[in-house]
């Protein structure tokens, strides 16, 4: 999947976003990973210690992760199961 990553305006946070429009059902990631939020329109998610912010129209955040192949790892695993 072509993805761009990029620190945030704040640059607090690593953003992902596809190059393409995507939509994503955060039911599904229930199954998959541990949920430590959920609204309507955005899930928090915890993957290796990690906590992510996954929106519904396909941008994840990064809190603290800072290794950006490791973020690519995570994100692609996030779109495959969304």
């Amino acid at each position: 999947m072509d993805l761009e990553i990029k620190p945030c305006k704040t640059r607090a946070t690593f953003s992902v976003k596809p190059k393409k429009n995507i939509k994503l059902d955060l039911s599904r990631l229930k199954d998959k990973f541990k949920i430590r939020a959920e609204t309507p329109i955005a899930a928090v998610i915890e993957i290796e210690g990690e906590e992510i912010i996954v929106h519904r129209y396909g941008e994840i955040r990064f809190k603290t992760l800072r290794d950006e192949n490791k973020i690519r790892k995570i994100s692609e695993l996030i779109y495959k199961y969304a």
